[in-house]
């Protein structure tokens, strides 16, 4: 990549430069901020906010400590490869490099050769368990998450290869969508997709995910069955939008066994996932009320990040997590292609990770900041494949051809 005299691409280009080197050197077997929290010790304590904030502060303030204390092993995320692969392909578009194109591919690979077995389509999960109040999800049940974001992966290899194995597999995962997530009709008759096959939360980012993956396959395929069932859960997200352009993580009733704390809670990232997913099916279903919803949200995003560009979330400042500030960039870099604010956002949004949470020796991602302590642990799902895709993302938007 040609060297810039601009400062902040040249930040960018040391720290993918960066990243590409430990991810070289480490790969991406390791430890998760959730894999902790399925000891039983810990796991006990989640669906009690108080319990479940002490174990997190102690396991945050002590890291390698406490996971060598509880025997927790290193994992490998298929969504840390999802993420990887998707910034390799924008590194190749930027390069014209086909090495950046073989190793996504590689990538691809590994996630067909370890898809869940048994539903509908290709899906893939987490390597742990994850429990809450009114939830108990098994290690390896299949997600709607992380299988949108690894078929958003297996569409890019598509645009760029044209090949039909990629865009199939793709489609695979848009019918275990179909067949397995949940679909709860709500009374206005809109839908929200499940997080998993057996989790009855609406979680707003998630539903937008699995949204945006259909309707992206559908205008591929031009398959009715796709956009039909897209369609009610764009409106389920939109019509709940606050009037202030927020959205809640999820939506709660008091008949539900979940907690009303997470559910009700409004944070930097979920608010960023929020608005790319919207953008993202802008792009193949617009109309203005998604135009609308967009702008409006991204006001009220704005106001979540200080004027030095940290990460702030609605209930507070601390902790400041790498999850948001990796979203930071990836959402502002994305939106400045229709929104002229995002693109000042987008520079803020990566100076201040690059001197507060980075290891200045390796460029690796530090976990969370703390006013009194930083977090130094290096999570290769939750910050190096996130900060990965971001700042690849970064570079395609503000370096590469248009």
């Amino acid at each position: 990549m040609r060297p810039s005299n601009n400062p902040d691409i040249a930040l960018a280009q040391e720290w993918i430069a960066d990243l590409d080197a430990w991810i070289e050197a480490h790969g991406l077997v390791g430890y998760d901020p959730f894999d902790v929290k399925q000891h039983p010790w810990i796991r006990a304590a989640q669906p009690y906010a108080i319990l479940r904030k002490a174990s997190t502060g102690l396991c945050d303030r002590f890291p390698h400590a406490s996971r060598s204390l509880l025997h927790v092993q290193p994992s490998e995320n298929p969504k840390a490869h999802a993420l990887v692969a998707l910034g390799k392909m924008r590194l190749c578009e930027v390069n014209d490099e086909t090495s950046y194109l073989d190793h996504a591919l590689e990538h691809l690979t590994w996630l067909a050769q370890r898809a869940c077995s048994g539903y509908g389509g290709l899906c893939w999960g987490y390597p742990f368990a994850v429990s809450a109040k009114g939830l108990d999800t098994e290690a390896e049940t299949p997600v709607g998450v992380v299988s949108a974001i690894a078929g958003q992966a297996f569409l890019r290899a598509y645009e760029l290869t044209q090949k039909q194995q990629h865009l199939d597999a793709a489609r695979s995962v848009a019918q275990f969508m179909l067949d397995d997530l949940p679909r709860m009709e709500q009374p206005d008759g809109t839908v929200c997709f499940g997080y998993t096959p057996g989790d009855r939360r609406r979680v707003h980012n998630a539903n937008l995910l699995v949204a945006e993956h259909l309707f992206q396959v559908g205008a591929i395929t031009q398959e009715p069955v796709l956009v039909d069932a897209a369609e009610p859960a764009l409106r389920f997200s939109l019509t709940r939008q606050r009037e202030d352009g927020a959205w809640y993580y999820g939506e709660y009733d008091v008949a539900e066994p979940f907690e009303e704390g997470i559910l009700r809670l409004i944070d930097n990232h979920h608010t960023g996932f929020v608005l790319r997913s919207l953008h993202a099916i802008s792009k193949v279903w617009p109309g203005e009320d998604v135009t609308a919803a967009i702008e409006k949200g991204f006001r009220y995003y704005r106001k979540l990040f200080t004027p030095s560009g940290m990460p702030v979330n609605d209930y507070g400042q601390y902790p400041v997590d790498i999850h948001a500030c990796a979203e930071g960039i990836l959402c502002a870099s994305v939106l400045a292609e229709s929104l002229f604010t995002a693109r000042r956002l987008a520079f803020l949004a990566i100076r201040w990770p690059y001197f507060y949470l980075r290891n200045p020796d390796d460029g690796a991602p530090y976990y969370r900041k703390y006013p009194f302590f930083t977090a130094r642990i290096t999570f290769p799902r939750w910050g190096v494949a996130w900060m990965y895709l971001a700042v690849a993302e970064y570079l395609y938007r503000f370096y590469g051809k248009r």
